[in-house]
């Protein structure tokens, strides 16, 4: 095994082993084995899946799909009101951020650059600068 490769594997097991993959975890179980965020969740994909399907008919009817979307936003918004599915949505979060700023630190060693937080939108106007 290559010198890179352990250490990647290093990487892995302490990303694995942090107190922010652990939380997300916790946090994931937490939520699908809630009764009310499974049936919420289940009746979410049921719509995904309905919208899918007449999306890829030649004569999608726009307010069908209109109505299924507005469905699914208010199953959102059910969703995310629910306190499981909220320290769900916040233990993921931080679990981003800290990948986030693995990949910034990579990054960094590799090209001796520092990353911009949120990356290049290709419009200077938006941005503190390139360097």
């Amino acid at each position: 095994m290559s010198t890179v490769t352990e250490c990647a594997k290093a990487l892995g097991e302490a990303i694995v082993a942090s107190e922010e993959y652990k939380n997300m975890q916790i946090t994931e179980k937490a939520a699908m084995s809630d009764p009310a965020v499974a049936e919420a969740m289940g009746r979410y994909l049921e719509l995904k899946n309905r919208i899918d399907s007449v999306m890829s008919q030649a004569d999608a009817d726009p307010e069908e799909i209109s109505r299924y979307g507005r469905e699914m936003d208010e199953l959102q918004q059910q969703l995310n009101a629910m306190p499981a599915v909220d320290a769900m949505t916040t233990s993921r979060q931080k679990f981003s951020e800290l990948m986030n700023q693995v990949n910034r630190v990579l990054e960094f060693i590799i090209t001796g650059e520092v990353a911009q937080e949120g990356g290049c939108t290709g419009n200077c106007g938006s941005c503190g600068g390139c360097h």
